[in-house]
């Protein structure tokens, strides 16, 4: 017997298989299994990790002051130095005094001299009185003495008054310290001859323990500037560490700069920290209480939602958030955890995806 064919051994075969099915409908091949997509992921930051997140500023002294003699006249005598530590209302320039100390003289003895006439004014008024009521004198006279009593009492405060701008003066030919501080400046000797109008300066003094810093902070980020907040920052030169506290916010932001003014006090006292030092405060762990950051890919917005995905047990999950701006790559985000596992650009992935994150 001769072998089939090779086209009848396959016509055979296919008989044999429908034979053997009985009549049963062939079978669709097997489903394949959901796509699993890698995604890249990113854990939301409790900090704003970028330049932008800090300011810069220069250190200051909260009070400093340039002393110019309210009188003009000659200097007798300077008694500081540049660099000498002086306590508030210790003398620090003395003024040729010999007309001021005259002129209060003048101001006392005029002043006694109007006291004298008011109490003379006023026994004579005395009398007066006692004449009128016996009517041993007329209506004018009586009204002569009240006037004079008057005008002699006008005299006294006239007087007084003088008296006061006298020793005034002559307390203004001595220059004190407004506050304890350093002497940062002295720009005339004695001897000099300076004028009150226009302004003479002759010595500078900054308080160096109380020291404040002067921050331009950027548009994006003021709002991490709070009042009462606590930050810390550092000298560009140095690397001098410091704690400060905001004191004061601008009001306004600068239109060329796009920043907002920004005072903080230095808390404590650094050795090594000056007025005039140009230093950098980082802001960026200062944002609202619960917010974390996220670059702004990994956020999608519609309707007036925004939303993320996160990866839980090897799927997408969407989760509701609350989000801002902090600059065109950053978003601080509201109503998530920094343990999460967030989808950095999700685009199409919807809840339920089976995804894979991909290694950094």
């Amino acid at each position: 017997m001769t072998n089939p064919t090779p086209i009848a051994a396959v016509l055979l075969a296919a008989s044999l298989t429908a034979c053997s099915s009985h009549g049963e409908k062939a079978s669709l091949p097997a489903t394949p299994e959901a796509q699993v997509r890698a995604v890249r992921v990113a854990k939301p930051s409790p900090r704003v990790d970028t330049a932008l997140g800090r300011a810069t500023g220069v250190v200051r002294s909260r009070d400093e002051a340039t002393l110019a003699s309210k009188v003009t006249g000659q200097i007798r005598k300077v008694r500081v130095q540049v660099g000498d530590r002086v306590r508030k209302g210790e003398a620090l320039v003395e003024m040729d005094d010999a007309i001021a100390r005259a002129s209060a003289a003048n101001g006392r003895a005029a002043l006694k001299l109007a006291e004298a006439s008011l109490a003379a004014a006023e026994r004579e008024l005395v009398r007066a009185r006692q004449l009128h009521a016996e009517e041993g004198i007329s209506e004018s006279g009586f009204d002569r003495a009240e006037t004079a009593r008057d005008m002699a009492a006008a005299q006294v405060e006239q007087a007084r008054a003088g008296a006061r701008i006298a020793e005034q003066n002559l307390a203004d030919t001595v220059l004190r310290a407004p506050f304890e501080g350093t002497i940062t400046a002295k720009y005339h000797s004695a001897g000099d001859t300076v004028t009150s109008m226009p302004v003479t300066p002759i010595v500078g003094i900054v308080d160096t323990d109380h020291l404040e810093v002067k921050l331009s902070v950027p548009e994006a980020i003021e709002e991490f500037a709070r009042v009462g907040a606590s930050v810390r920052g550092q000298t560009t030169l140095g690397a001098v560490a410091f704690d400060a506290k905001v004191r004061v916010k601008g009001a306004v932001i600068d239109p060329m700069t796009r920043s907002v003014e920004v005072l903080a006090d230095v808390v404590g006292t650094e050795s090594t920290l000056r007025p005039g030092a140009v230093v950098t405060i980082d802001l960026g762990s200062y944002g609202a209480p619960g917010d974390v950051f996220l670059p702004a890919a990994a956020v999608m917005s519609e309707g007036g939602k925004s939303w993320v995905m996160v990866v839980n047990g090897g799927k997408a999950e969407r989760r509701e958030v609350k989000a801002r701006a902090v600059h065109p790559g950053t978003v601080a985000v509201a109503g998530l955890t920094a343990d999460l596992v967030v989808v950095v650009e999700p685009g199409s992935l919807r809840a339920g995806d089976a995804v894979v994150p991909l290694a950094d």
